[in-house]
């Protein structure tokens, strides 16, 4: 028997989409249908319900808003139930915090050392800025940054760091690019491996190469990987944008649930 207090305010479609707990499950809603609560209900289920230990959960969003928001509702809800425990011991926030937070937990397999420091948007411009005559005589930088004649270093600078930033989120492979039959892609790749070399020997990170080095660590230590998948059970992606994973999920898993909300509930 669920709790009343856990599906009081929920609609038919929500208290669906609160207890379906195992196999995949996809909720479409629009806006002011009760996502975040549903999403928040579901937590609860989870920790009061099943009793499933707060390190089981990772619960991800994209926004440091919608992070913090989520937190403070879990947080409020758990305490309006009388239940104590630990946020931080979920996985709980952006890609990008949870994967610093893997990267952080796991710095000894990475390339990371000590106090490694992480570059917001300026700190990263600036760092290429002040080191783009190292980049300036590599072959093809105008593919990348543009005519000195016509921008200035500043601007250039921007023109790179925003290509280098693509290579990061798209986890493009550098030695790929390298040998790739267009000049522009070969520059890029030349470009991108200098600056990684430069970031490894400052130490830092940027805010576009965190999932990267992430990524790089779950691929290149198994044990990590594996540990954090026994750990991790259930995994729940707020505000996922790409509609076109629904009509995959009905063709490859038709028997996955699609829960539609239709109703306002904050």
């Amino acid at each position: 028997m669920i709790k009343s207090s856990l599906i009081s305010a929920a609609n038919p479609q929500q208290l669906e989409a609160i207890t379906t707990t195992e196999g995949p499950l996809l909720i479409i809603a629009g806006p002011g249908s009760g996502k975040t609560f549903t999403l928040v209900e579901r937590v609860v289920y989870l920790l009061t319900e099943k009793d499933i230990f707060p390190e089981c959960i990772m619960v991800v969003t994209f926004t440091d808003k919608a992070a913090q928001e989520l937190t403070t509702r879990i947080s409020n809800r758990l305490d309006q139930l009388g239940v104590r425990f630990n946020l931080n011991e979920m996985y709980l926030g952006t890609f990008h915090s949870i994967c610093l937070r893997w990267l952080q937990d796991h710095r000894e397999f990475t390339r990371l050392k000590h106090n490694f420091t992480v570059f917001d948007e300026f700190d990263q411009h600036y760092f290429v800025y002040q080191r783009f005559s190292a980049f300036e005589a590599l072959e093809g930088i105008t593919h990348l940054a543009g005519n000195p004649a016509t921008a200035s270093t500043w601007e250039r600078s921007e023109s790179l760091m925003k290509w280098i930033n693509t290579v990061s989120e798209e986890a493009l492979d550098i030695q790929a690019l390298l040998v790739a039959p267009d000049a522009a892609i070969q520059a890029l790749g030349r470009c991108a491996q200098l600056y990684h070399t430069l970031l490894e020997e400052q130490n830092a990170l940027d805010f576009s190469t965190i999932q990267r080095e992430a990524l790089h660590l779950l691929r290149t230590y198994p044990p990590v990987r594996d540990a954090l998948k026994e750990r991790i059970v259930y995994v729940m992606v707020d505000e996922y944008q790409d509609f076109s994973v629904i009509d995959q999920c009905k063709q490859t898993n038709p028997t996955d649930k699609v829960v539609l909300q239709s109703t306002n509930n904050g």
